[in-house]
């Protein structure tokens, strides 16, 4: 049931997302043109590239909260909460000093590649950083209501930050004139502030009085000592870790190499795929705890085989829809100035529908030693992929880090998944081999 609402949650939000997207698209190009909607896009993704807030520990939150059996008066659960909150915010006081740092030396300009020269261009990526360094600070909302089972509501609150950008790039357009335009991305970031106070307030509602005993012990550490949460937390960490290096970071390699046109192109292309793999990852992760349950009540009877399948089927269903509908939707989005060729597309859409099947994998081997065994495929995927994509991105343009992305997740990633679950059987079932069905 979670699996159906997140979805549906998600399939709700996502058309909204699109239409703000377009609107959005159509608004910043005719207004301002493409060399900004190429800065916008990058800024937009810089979160993705830093999105290891928790170091990973939040996964610990995850599983403890899934399997309490009072979320409220839990006092293990109050010691790990706090424990890491503290990561939380520590890692938000680092990437406080990065980014001003990044902006006094010029490092900004660097990241941001041929749309680092336009004027404003690294003023723009502090601001929209500082925003983000507080949005960091209140991030245990997701991992609770995660673990609560509750995504749906993650999806939906987080449904609102489109409409809310899409109205602070208008405001700026209209009110501030060119001088905005290096400040277009701060609407998203303002949005997803919001976002955060409100799950925060969410998930305080949930668990009361959860967040008040662990806001109570945060900032005494002698007294509320941190507990261990990193013995499965550096196993997320490299996890969470590679995925900035797999989808992220190859965009700021093509930054360097591709025109401002170029990457305008893969950002027409990615307000559809990013969407279709955000409504994939919501799904994907309602699998966790699903997973966690079962086997903790000895109910597991299935492997993740259906589910991948499935995952994949709708990935390459939504790619041909956006080959057939592409020269006409993305005419739309761009107001005309812009084509995505078909290639790009299919590109796009190798890289969702494997990364669709490899989600269900992944999920059901998220117990401690699961999770461990994911650190060198996952590490070693990405590290293929940016390989591959400095290799590619010059020769292929914008397909290139897609395309280095889906070789490596095959090799990688889903070959290994399989036969680790495989070999494993009898403790992720947790039951004896032959009352499991065929994985």
């Amino acid at each position: 049931m979670s699996a159906l609402l997140a979805t549906g949650a998600r399939l709700a939000t996502m058309c909204v997302s699109l239409v703000c997207g377009v609107l959005a698209a159509r608004l910043v190009i005719g207004e301002a043109g493409v060399e900004w909607f190429a800065l916008l896009s990058l800024l937009v993704a810089l979160p993705g590239l830093i999105s290891f807030s928790d170091l990973g520990a939040g996964a610990v939150v995850v599983g403890a909260i899934a399997t309490s059996s009072d979320v409220r008066r839990d006092e293990q659960l109050i010691e790990l909460v706090t424990s890491v909150v503290r990561i939380m915010l520590c890692f938000a006081g680092a990437v406080l000093v990065t980014n001003l740092v990044l902006g006094l030396t010029g490092g900004w300009t660097l990241i941001l590649g041929s749309t680092g020269d336009l004027p404003g261009a690294t003023a723009g990526a502090v601001v929209c950083l500082l925003v983000w360094v507080a949005t960091v600070s209140l991030g245990i909302w997701q991992r609770i209501l995660l673990g609560l089972r509750r995504n749906h509501l993650v999806i939906l609150l987080q449904g609102l930050i489109s409409p809310i950008s899409l109205l602070g790039i208008w405001i700026m357009l209209s009110l501030g004139g060119r001088g905005a335009r290096p400040f277009l991305a701060l609407g998203t970031f303002i949005a997803t502030l919001v976002v955060a106070v409100l799950g925060l307030v969410v998930a305080h509602r949930s668990t009361a009085p959860l967040l008040r005993e662990t806001a109570g012990r945060v900032f005494h550490p002698r007294r509320f000592r941190s507990v261990r949460v990193m013995d499965v937390g550096w196993a997320m960490f490299a996890q969470i870790l590679a995925a900035p290096l797999s989808l992220t970071v190859p965009r700021y390699i093509l930054a360097q190499t591709a025109s401002s046109n170029e990457l305008a192109r893969y950002a027409l292309a990615g307000q559809v795929f990013f969407a279709l793999q955000a409504l994939i990852g919501a799904a994907g992760l309602t699998l966790w705890p699903a997973f966690a349950r079962a086997r903790a009540e000895g109910e597991l009877r299935r492997g993740p085989a259906i589910p991948s399948l499935l995952f994949g089927a709708g990935a390459v269903g939504a790619t041909t829809i956006t080959v057939l509908i592409g020269p006409w939707f993305f005419g739309l989005l761009s107001n005309g100035q812009l084509t995505v060729p078909t290639e790009l597309i299919l590109s796009f859409g190798a890289m969702v529908t494997l990364q669709a099947v490899l989600y269900p994998l992944g999920m059901f081997i998220m117990d401690g030693p699961g999770i461990r065994f994911q650190v060198l495929p996952s590490l070693l995927s990405a590290g293929s992929t940016v390989g591959l994509t400095v290799l590619f991105a010059p020769l292929l343009g914008a397909p290139g880090p897609l395309l280095a992305f889906a070789i490596s997740v095959v090799i990688a990633q889903i070959v290994p998944y399989a036969l680790y679950i495989r070999r494993h059987r009898d403790r992720l079932y947790g039951r004896p081999r032959e009352s499991i069905e065929a994985l």
